[in-house]
């Protein structure tokens, strides 16, 4: 099998770049990308010590890896403990950057800062190409120098420096020299790169109680990113000394190696790099090793005479930092003169490592039966461990595993001493992915039925052989055709019904229940709809789909839902699979203007039971194929139609006031409105920065705008609106002040005997007869409010509020899929009025 090497780095880089380039050749569409990844929400009370299991999605999957709004995470390893102030706890800092860059994390050893020249083309290599490097530096053979001219002794324990107060004053002095060598070497070559001595690792002593054998050698504890953050948004490239800081302001001494692992598990980087002088690590005959594969290899590795010292020292932490990183992340060593050719050919020069992965069986000593929990409970929540527990130790059933937890079977073995496989449990459908999992169904007998479409196409990779839905592997024609003829031999993934039938879970009948999904399942609008399609009896959210956050548990960006579902990715192209594998009744589209047009044609296609949609962009809001949501004037035309246009926020609040009055308007009415920053996304941008908006209000996109065009429109172009919208300090709400000039004079009682009678029975409606409305009145409430009635004449002039985030968009959507289902229009609603 070809080696894929440094798939998830190519997959990022420039793609104008390389087309431009001597390496255009590089067929980098031909890899085969994995997109494995590892999850589990429901147990985490249970394994909460235990967030390898958590990965974030794997970054070849991701369309940036430092995003705008960025979080920095450090995933604690399998064999940390409780955490207490004295142990490795979890890293977190959130930074917002002002564009999005790719980190590469770039470890240089000391001994290559003397080939400078080398050094500098390479960091700027990685510049060129697109990518934003993160250096970490050592200084061994400088301080060995420094410390051989004063007399001093270089001493080791299991690879770490032994640092007396003596040598830690000389490695200050020498790791401050070395950085300032680097950053004015940069600085030279025309890349802005800033000097970070101290202040991004703190850490305890390595030593405990009264015993001194590292002396000032710590042990990280915390990672501090706002340095990197400032260096990062101005494009400057941070150059850290290994040096960490106590609690107490102690300085201490910390390996170069373990100091850039500490900070890739805080960043999660999109390639971590070591560059040193040998290009590579090399085995006992002092050959470069190509490739290693640490779940295969490490404990073989561990047992050899020459891994001693600095080798096994930087084993033991390359698997550390791997254990707690997305299972695609690989480390390279190389030297600066072989970067190039480490990175864009399939033979490499240097080493990579990674992961790697075998199969586990429940009967294997490295079997982790949490992380299988977590798994099962992730892929099917609505069956416990205890319930297969007896069938796998009577050996009536067989499970494996990979050893990222991310793909499993459930099989038994017939008469005929083939492996029947009853269950696939696959963490993502959409891209299934397991070298490990093909290598077993390669080397032994297995067939199994499946009727799940998005699987399918894995599955005929998979198999030798398929008929309809009947899959096979390594088995004569001849006895498969016994089970062609006998289909109902094969268990088609009945083993789990049959559990749950069998078990004192009550599954939730779909006529009571009607299964939703979101796409768009992450900004300020979908964390709302999902809390209230929670609270909704008769919904079930099915499935959240978020390409930013694809494979993380959906608890992580809600952690108040009651959820185990995990983000999916659904695409245009594969998103009527999704609805016939998850009988899902009805769609939300929350997903930004011109993005859902593709996503509608292959539903609009679809053979099975239509499903409702719901879209909150704009648009389908002009279509004369789809519904005005609108549910106060429109009722029973959404009851009736499984496409919905959500109404805009401002759209709202302006359409529900003029239109009582669109017959008795003398000319076009101005609608003057103010939202809230949470308006114009969770992207940032200058309409969102708190710190432009503090003391200020911004007008933006005063003629034309779409809200503008929508009320316009919906009020069937009798009068055209002007609109002039801004964005105020506030986070969310919407304060719109209309003036209407009618052809006949009216009084305020007129006026509000109208609005009361035209909305009357709309509990989301409040007319405010005496009051102005106020944005802070009605935030975070499902009510629009119309009031502030000032009269003159035929000159009307009313104040209207409601939330942006609530019914102007959320609050509205979930009323619109209430109808379109059938089910109570507040539901999910009323509980929150």
């Amino acid at each position: 099998m070809l080696i894929q090497r440094n798939i998830n780095f190519l997959k990022h880089i420039n793609k104008s770049w390389i087309n431009n380039s001597a390496f255009k050749n590089v067929h980098v569409q031909k890899l085969n990308f994995s997109t494995t990844t590892l999850s589990g929400d429901n147990l985490y009370k249970e394994i909460k010590n235990l967030n390898e299991f958590i990965h974030k999605k794997p970054s070849l999957t991701k369309n940036t890896i430092v995003q705008s709004n960025l979080k920095f995470n450090r995933l604690s390893s399998s064999n940390t403990s409780t955490p207490t102030s004295e142990t490795k706890d979890s890293y977190k800092k959130s930074i917002k950057l002002v564009d999005n860059k790719e980190l590469v994390l770039v470890k240089i050893g000391g001994g290559v800062i003397e080939d400078i020249d080398n050094l500098i083309n390479s960091i700027n290599f990685l510049k060129r190409i697109g990518l934003f490097p993160i250096v970490v530096h050592g200084g061994g053979p400088q301080l060995n120098a420094e410390l051989a001219s004063k007399g001093v002794p270089a001493e080791y324990v299991e690879g770490l420096r032994v640092t007396t107060a003596e040598v830690l004053a000389i490695a200050q002095r020498v790791f401050l020299r070395e950085n300032l060598k680097i950053v004015e070497a940069l600085e030279a070559s025309g890349t802005k790169a800033r000097p970070i001595n101290q202040g991004v690792f703190q850490a305890v002593r390595l030593d405990k109680g009264d015993t001194n054998l590292y002396g000032f050698v710590g042990d990280v504890t915390d990672i501090h990113t706002d340095a990197l953050a400032s260096c990062i948004s101005s494009d400057y490239v941070p150059v850290i000394s290994s040096l960490a800081m106590s609690e107490y302001g102690q300085v201490l001494n910390i390996n170069a190696d373990v100091a850039a692992l500490e900070l890739a598990k805080a960043i999660n980087p999109l390639k971590i790099l070591f560059i040193n002088t040998t290009a590579g690590m090399k085995d006992g005959d002092g050959k470069v090793m190509q490739h290693i594969k640490l779940d295969e290899q490490y404990d073989n590795l561990m047992k050899q005479a020459w891994v001693k010292h600095g080798t096994k020292l930087k084993l033991k932490e390359f698997k550390k930092c791997l254990d707690c990183l997305p299972p695609t992340t690989s480390i390279t060593i190389t030297s600066p003169e072989l970067l190039q050719k480490e990175l864009f050919s399939k033979t490499g020069s240097g080493t990579t490592v990674e992961r790697g992965e075998v199969i586990l069986t429940n009967k294997s000593p490295s079997f982790d039966t949490l992380k299988f929990k977590a798994l099962l409970a992730t892929v099917q929540p609505t069956v416990s461990y205890n319930q297969l527990k007896s069938d796998l130790d009577s050996g009536n059933m067989k499970l494996c595993v990979n050893s990222h937890y991310t793909t499993a079977i459930l099989s038994r073995s017939d008469k005929n001493q083939l492996n029947v496989i009853e269950e696939f449990l696959v963490l993502d459908p959409s891209q299934p992915q397991s070298d490990a999992i093909a290598s077993l169904l390669k080397s032994e007998p297995f067939i199994w039925k499946s009727k799940n479409s998005i699987l399918n196409s894995w599955f005929k990779e998979l198999s030798t052989g398929f008929n309809g839905d009947i899959y096979w592997a390594n088995i004569d024609l001849p006895k498969v055709d016994q089970y062609l003829k006998n289909p109902g031999s094969l268990g088609a993934g009945n083993y789990f019904q049959n559990l749950q039938s069998s078990s004192s879970f009550v599954t939730t009948n779909k006529k009571d229940r009607y299964r939703v999904g979101l796409i768009g399942a992450r900004g300020f609008t979908g964390g709302h709809l999902v809390r209230l399609i929670g609270n909704n009896p008769q919904m079930e959210l099915a499935i959240a789909s978020s390409s930013t956050n694809f494979g993380k548990p959906v608890t992580s960006e809600f952690p108040n839902l009651k959820s185990n579902l995990l983000f999916e990715n659904v695409k245009p192209e594969n998103i009527d699979l999704f609805t016939k594998d998850h009988n899902i009744d009805g769609w939300f589209f929350a997903l930004p203007d011109k993005v859902s047009e593709p996503y509608v044609k292959t539903i609009s296609s679809y053979t099975g039971d239509m499903p409702s949609i719901v879209d909150l962009s704009s648009d389908h809001r002009f279509n004369p194929q789809w519904t005005y949501g609108s549910p106060e004037t429109n009722r029973e035309q959404i009851k009736q139609s499984k496409f919905i246009a959500n109404p805009g926020c401002y759209a709202t609040g302006m359409y529900l006031s003029l239109k009582p009055f669109i017959n008795d308007l003398a000319c076009p009415p101005s609608c003057f409105g103010i939202s809230g920053y949470s308006g114009a996304g969770s992207k940032p941008s200058d309409k969102n920065d708190p710190k432009r908006l503090s003391d200020n209000i911004l007008p933006y996109k005063l003629v034309q705008h779409t809200h503008e065009l929508e009320v316009s429109h919906q009020l069937n172009g009798q009068v055209p609106i002007y609109f002039m919208p801004h964005v105020g300090q506030f986070f969310q709400g919407i304060t719109l002040t209309i003036s209407m000039e009618f052809r006949n004079p009216i009084t305020k009682e007129q006026i509000i005997d109208r609005y009361q009678k035209f909305y009357a029975n709309e509990p989301l409606i409040k007319i405010d007869k005496d009051g102005i409305p106020e944005v802070k009145s009605n935030m975070n409430k499902h009510t629009v409010t119309i009031g502030g009635f000032a009269v003159n004449g035929n000159h009307l002039v009313v104040v209207t509020t409601l939330d942006n985030l609530l019914k102007g968009a959320s609050t509205q959507a979930l009323q619109n899929m209430n109808l379109t289902l059938g089910i109570p229009e507040l539901n999910g609603i009323s509980g929150e009025l």
